[in-house]
């Protein structure tokens, strides 16, 4: 009769074998461009779907760390300060092992769980759970309107910048009107270009 070593290790011989390497998992760079005071994140919706996690939850914790509001323009994710690629990617990086690597198989294939008042991160591949601390973080307001380019809207000049552009405002978009340089006129404005919340425009008759 085989003693309980054998048959220990010929049930576990039977066994599949838990694959750790992440080489599979790669999650994108980050697209990062500073926009005035504002960086964006241009492909963070791309990240998001590849972490597997909502948008709303990456750019909560990425604002959170980095200290500064953030909202999301889908497919892009917006912080209110300007900040280093390097600085986002470390902070994607600490996300990742926090809430998406599996602490025992170290595979991505893991989902939250809530439960009670508690936060799971749980791993379809073997099985594990562990605690995770998922903070609300009050985030910004997207703009409610879209400025659409080649569109025209009728603006006011509110300001006129250093140089020669009047600045007119719409819905949370500040646009700036090339040849509009009286303050306090309405006008016609036809968008060409936009970054951001900032955008760009010539007048229309």
């Amino acid at each position: 009769m085989e003693g309980y070593a054998a048959l220990l290790k010929r049930a576990r011989e039977k066994l599949p074998q838990v694959q750790v390497s992440t080489d599979r998992f790669q999650v994108p760079e980050p697209d990062v461009m500073v926009d005035g005071r504002n960086t964006v994140i241009r492909n963070l919706q791309e990240v998001a779907t590849v972490l597997r996690r909502e948008p709303e939850h990456v750019i909560g914790y990425l604002a959170r760390e980095l200290g500064c509001p953030g909202v999301l323009d889908l497919p892009r994710g917006v912080l209110k300060s300007k900040l280093s690629k390097d600085a986002i990617a470390q902070r994607l990086r600490e996300y990742t092992e926090k809430y998406v690597i599996c602490s025992e198989c170290k595979r991505p294939d893991t989902h939250l769980s809530k439960e009670g008042r508690f936060t799971l991160l749980v791993c379809e591949a073997c099985g594990a759970q562990r605690p995770v601390t998922v903070r609300r973080v009050v985030t910004s307001e997207k703009p409610r309107a879209i400025v659409v380019v080649g569109e025209v809207y009728r603006l006011t000049i509110e300001d006129v910048g250093r140089k020669g552009d009047g600045v007119a405002k719409k819905e949370g978009f500040v646009i700036f009107v090339t040849g509009a340089t009286q303050r306090g006129s309405t006008v016609n404005a036809k968008i060409t270009k936009v970054l951001g919340t900032n955008a760009y425009a010539v007048l229309q008759p």
